[in-house]
């Protein structure tokens, strides 16, 4: 590694020293950095019954092996009255096969220096392995045993419930977590998969017999995509591969995963605080988004990152640098894989400053809006972005990247022309972006601490929260932990 740097240093230097040395480091002149953004089917091909499979393999790479599968299917799914049956079928690795015994499992696991691990989510789940590369063949082995014919023993069934019903009890400890139910109901409504919440009650009627049916759902070969990365034999991986996922054939009980359902809840807009007691409040507010499938996302994207979703951000200039609000603020423009995203933002405070904050942010939502901004502000914005786009393409990401795309369902080469598309955004757009999605009269505003001291604010900075926006305002309760309905 020391040679390596030492050489890179060498070349470095020599490359400098071969110009004329400038007497400022602004007029170092440094070749043009060229990527070309990866494209799938340099990585991708299938396995013998239609799975794809993202692979890259680098000989420079250290000799260790990356397998991941994943799968569509997540809590959406989740039978009534069974909320938390995905959260404890995502632990399957940690429950490990009817082939070996899971003490065993776990003792070679370590002796490997290897890892085994699952998860699963929302809309999706995975099963991973990591070990070296003259493992493979035992670690893998595992994994497909784990993955095919899981055990979920009891006992490790039953400390996962009491370590659900143990979180839940705390669900109303902090500001954190309490915005972030709260806001989802605030968004979705209370029948959405993304709000339905785990109950003691669901949580104790969840048995093995419902985690083997989950698993025999799911285990449908049109659900999976297989990534491997790492230093490997593409050819021997590829044949293992074909001899057991490639040779799955669907179950009686398997099936294709069903489209991801989008809520069908209308928002109503406006101020909503939660009264907890706590030294400081949580603020949230979120403004109906878009789709990245949106031919103006891109200059959405730009906006967003001028407004909250960088450390230069204008918000974090003004409510952090110059006020001395917060720690920290941002806003987010989620994707909308499934449907529609938000433009969302949030910031954690003391509580008598939430209203003077807020009406900092809008006032600078609404500049943004009015007043148009100067080709020297957007363009190092610009420049910022497309600079740092590579380095999200290093060799062990490209495939994970690729799957996630496809998993969403997003076009195969969506990111090609990204950089010329935030080239091509100008103030123009942004300020029009601001326009669209910045709109007050949509806008949702969750505030969570110590209602009076919010609700009245800062004596040094006059203003009620309920006068920051000609928004109804009203309080909501907190949820009672063992049954999900307000208290």
């Amino acid at each position: 590694m020391f040679a390596r740097i030492t050489l890179a240093l060498a070349i470095g230097f020599a490359t400098l020293t071969a110009q004329t040395l400038p007497d400022r480091p602004e007029k170092l002149n440094f070749p043009q950095l060229v990527f070309q953004v990866p494209k799938a089917k340099d990585f991708k091909t299938r396995l013998r019954n239609n799975i794809p499979v993202y692979l890259s393999d680098n000989d420079t790479n250290a000799p260790i092996v990356r397998l991941s599968i994943q799968w569509k299917g997540g809590r959406y799914m989740e039978p009534s009255g069974k909320e938390g049956l995905v959260g404890f079928f995502g632990l399957l690795s940690q429950g490990g096969s009817t082939k070996m015994e899971l003490t065993k499992q776990e003792d070679l696991l370590e002796d490997l220096a290897a890892s085994i691990v699952s998860a699963c989510s929302d809309t999706s789940g995975a099963i991973s392995m990591q070990c070296l590369e003259k493992d493979f063949s035992t670690v893998f082995g595992m994994m497909m045993d784990t993955f095919t014919q899981p055990a979920f023993p009891q006992d490790r069934l039953e400390l996962a419930k009491r370590n659900a019903k143990q979180s839940l009890e705390r669900i109303n400890d902090s500001v954190p977590a309490i915005a972030s139910y709260q806001m989802g109901y605030l968004l979705m409504g209370e029948d959405h998969f993304t709000v339905r919440s785990a109950t003691p009650a669901s949580i104790d009627s969840i048995t093995r017999e419902d985690l083997l049916a989950f698993h025999s759902r799911i285990l449908h070969p049109s659900n999976f995509i297989v990534t491997v990365s790492g230093k490997f034999n593409r050819r021997a991986v590829l044949d293992r591969l074909n001899t057991t996922l490639g040779s799955m054939r669907p179950t009686k009980d398997a099936q294709v995963s069903p489209r991801v359902p989008a809520p069908e809840f209308t928002r109503i807009p406006g101020i909503y605080v939660v009264n907890a007691a706590a030294p400081q409040a949580m603020v949230q507010w979120a403004f109906p988004g878009m789709r990245r499938s949106d031919t103006d996302w891109h200059a959405a994207s730009v906006m967003n990152h001028i407004l909250g979703g960088s450390f230069t951000s204008r918000l974090m200039k003004k409510i952090r640098s110059d006020e001395g609000l917060t720690y920290g603020i941002r806003t987010s423009l989620s994707e909308g894989a499934h449907w529609n995203g938000d433009l969302s933002g949030n910031s954690q405070l003391s509580n008598n400053n939430v209203a003077y904050l807020l009406r900092l942010a809008i006032a600078e939502m609404e500049t943004l809006k009015n007043v148009p901004l100067t080709n020297a502000e957007l363009q190092p914005i610009k420049d910022g972005l497309i600079e740092s786009f590579p380095s999200r393409w290093n060799r062990s990401t490209i495939v994970s990247t690729l799957a996630s795309e496809a998993m969403a369902g997003w076009p195969e080469d969506w990111w090609v022309d990204y950089r010329e598309k935030i080239q091509a955004v100008t103030p123009d757009d942004v300020q029009r972006m601001a326009k669209r999605l910045l709109d007050m009269n949509k806008v949702i505003i969750l505030a969570v601490g110590q209602a009076n001291l919010m609700e009245a604010g800062n004596p040094d900075h006059p203003g009620l929260l309920k006068d920051i926006l000609p928004l109804p305002m009203q309080r909501l309760p907190l949820r009672n932990p063992n049954t999900g309905k307000p208290m």
